[in-house]
């Protein structure tokens, strides 16, 4: 599924239109990982190949994708801040390995690939229209965690460990674009929820398994063309343009149940089941484009 998803991508960004797409924001983690039982966020930056809308031949069917690559910053989990705090007030009254809780770093790097298939119910040219379809995915992210020992017994509980996921989802989405002043400015939008199956391996407690969860998208942005002129060559015409967006874009998942381990020796499924969190992960991304289509 992942190489046929992907060729289809591939060839549609080299026959029709292609669209290029740096972002940078923030993103955030909660749930799932021991002792993380607030939201911690770091920046984000992305880079993506987008294809919003496209009209099949010259019908009001719709296809669209988008591929994105994602590299987050360290996700520093709250206890850095309690463990400087504690150590600069009650060093010199208890020993700080009393007052100091060994610290958990994390960092989220992966791929995001989509498909839209849809039908626009108003379709007046390719700068207005309203349709509404289904989308269909596969999000392959990974989480490196490390961990900050501060005695000797920490390295014999915490160790580095890598969360890989392989998430599909599959839902309703819906997709418009308005013009604004003449055929030059337009605004356009996405949105879409999805149900998600992501089969989650951690590295360190040699864990596999399967969890379901949600996805939700909403993406709004500025579309301009400097230049726009139609083609006629009878059974189709050509639309070629160069333009470029301006936009803003949430993303959040959220998984019912997960363990994500860290620690290296065995343990029991009495142990881990207290364990078992919702863990859920957004982004907030400003991003700018620059494309083309025919």
């Amino acid at each position: 599924m992942k190489k046929i998803l992907l060729s289809l991508l591939a060839v549609s960004a080299l026959t029709s239109a292609s669209e290029f797409q740096y972002g940078s924001g923030t993103l955030g983690m909660e749930g799932g990982f021991l002792g993380l039982t607030q939201s911690i966020d770091t920046d984000v930056t992305t880079y993506s190949l987008v294809e919003r809308h496209s009209n099949l031949f010259s019908s009001d069917f719709f296809y669209g994708y988008d591929v994105t690559w994602y590299d987050s910053k360290t996700l520093e989990q709250l206890q850095h801040s309690y463990n400087d705090t504690t150590g600069a007030t009650n060093s010199s009254f208890l020993p700080s390995s009393l007052v100091q809780i060994p610290s958990l770093d994390h960092r989220l790097t992966g791929i995001d690939a989509n498909i839209r298939v849809g039908y626009d119910i108003f379709h007046k040219d390719d700068s207005n229209f309203l349709g509404f379809g289904f989308l269909l995915g596969i999000s392959l992210p990974w989480i490196d965690s490390s961990s900050s020992s501060y005695s000797d017994s920490d390295s014999d509980y915490l160790s580095d460990s890598k969360t890989e996921f392989t998430t599909y989802k599959i839902g309703p989405t819906l997709n418009f674009q308005k013009t604004l002043i003449s055929d030059k400015l337009s605004i356009y939008g996405v949105g879409s929820f999805a149900f998600q199956t992501a089969s989650i391996k951690n590295s360190s407690v040699k864990s596999d398994f399967t969890v379901n969860g949600t996805f939700q998208e909403y993406n709004i942005g500025l579309y301009y063309t400097p230049f726009t002129k139609n083609y006629n060559l009878g059974w189709f015409t050509l639309s070629p343009r160069i333009y470029a967006t301006l936009g803003y874009k949430y993303t959040k998942w959220d998984l019912d149940e997960m363990i994500i381990g860290i620690s290296d020796t065995e343990v029991s499924s009495s142990i881990l089941n207290p364990l078992k969190t919702k863990f859920s992960t957004d982004s907030s991304i400003g991003y700018v484009g620059l494309g083309y289509s025919f």
